[in-house]
């Protein structure tokens, strides 16, 4: 589906870096600040928190939008976490067209609602971090 979020395809990714970097899961969770349990759940998960999800792309060097299915919107890469995790500005996720009502500031929200947000927005997902 057109903007949606694959976070099968982020498994798949993670799981490359992991092999190719001779990391355990248990090294990337520790790198990132993600439980284990929580990246390898992404494999079959359809939806996660955004934080996480953000603080995995960081780590891979990589633009959001490379698994928004069809993104609209030309991504690019997380700029870097200064203590180790990515946080949404929910401020500005709140004032965006396609966002959750219930978006407010100090909530947390989804790796779904932020790419559904931030794609009909025409914003990449990187600029509401």
């Amino acid at each position: 589906m057109q903007g949606q979020f694959d976070l099968n395809e982020l498994s798949r990714w993670i799981d490359e870096a992991r092999s190719n970097r001779d990391l355990t899961w248990k090294q990337i969770s520790e790198e990132v600040g993600v439980a284990t349990s929580t990246i390898r759940r992404f494999a079959s998960a359809s939806d996660a928190e955004a934080d996480g999800v953000l603080a995995l792309i960081g780590w891979l060097g990589v633009a959001p939008e490379r698994f928004v299915i069809d993104s609209r919107v030309a991504g690019m890469p997380l700029p870097p976490a200064g203590d180790g995790m990515i946080r949404v500005n929910m401020e500005q996720l709140a004032e965006l067209p396609g966002s959750s009502r219930r978006a407010r500031v100090g909530s947390r929200t989804t790796i779904q609602q932020l790419a559904r947000a931030a794609q009909a927005s025409g914003r990449t997902i990187a600029s509401l971090t």
